[in-house]
């Protein structure tokens, strides 16, 4: 009988294989993985596309291979922010992820969590399946409610945090939230004493939304590793 395997014991294996640097644009990041009926891959891009201008995304890059009648699409994940914040050694450390409530556009606070070390299924595919979300009403009002997730990291690296997150977003990878002071709650939820804490926008927010247009999708978050010279900006696979 195989042990349980807890998401943050995955999460952690895929952050340390991280190998992206944001200045040449090459290595692996980590992606989510989804499947949609060929028929349906045009409207699905055009979707995410549309997430992904409106910043709930965490990179506009995708890659995108076909399986029969299917589509198999890869897009980033936000832990791949961990894994490159812990190549520049900064222990950071995926504490949980949950939806977000988004009020005239600046996020408020988690409305629900689940936290990494405490379940074997990757949260936001939780979430996800519940529709806890309303991502296209986010994008229309500015209000609404998005996934998302926290990290934390102790609070002598802030810093270096900042400095390798301004590198991501050159690089088209962004999706902060929200980067607390020292000992400060984000969002509603507690970090640990001397640690300050990173909220990123969730990778499957482009999900969400194609879920909500009722596009039938097979979905898996933090499935694996991509190399990101094989994805393509979003731009040019939308027509």
């Amino acid at each position: 009988m195989r042990p349980l395997a807890f998401s943050l014991s995955r999460i952690e294996n895929l952050m340390h294989q991280v190998t992206f640097d944001p200045l040449r644009m090459e290595g692996d990041i980590i992606t989510n993985t989804t499947l949609v009926d060929l028929k349906m891959l045009d409207a699905t891009l055009r979707i995410f596309r549309d997430v992904m201008e409106s910043g709930l995304a965490v990179s506009p890059y995708l890659k995108v291979e076909t399986l029969g009648s299917r589509a198999k699409i890869y897009s980033a994940c936000s832990i791949t922010v961990s894994g490159v914040l812990l190549k520049a050694k900064v222990p950071v450390r995926p504490k949980g992820g949950g939806v977000i409530e988004v009020i005239d556009r600046e996020p408020v606070r988690f409305t629900d969590m689940l936290m990494y070390w405490a379940t074997t299924i990757d949260p936001i595919d939780v979430l996800i399946s519940q529709e806890l979300t309303s991502v296209l009403e986010m994008m229309r009002t500015g209000s609404g409610r998005i996934l998302g997730n926290l990290q934390e990291a102790p609070m002598l690296a802030a810093e270096r945090i900042e400095e390798k997150l301004e590198l991501l977003a050159e690089a088209g990878f962004s999706g902060v939230l929200d980067l607390g002071e020292p000992n400060m709650n984000v969002l509603g939820v507690s970090v640990e004493r001397d640690h300050v804490g990173l909220s990123l926008v969730g990778g499957t927010n482009i999900v969400a939304a194609a879920l909500s247009h009722g596009i039938g999708l097979e979905t898996e978050s933090i499935s694996g590793l991509t190399e990101i010279g094989e994805m393509t900006h979003i731009e040019d696979l939308v027509s």
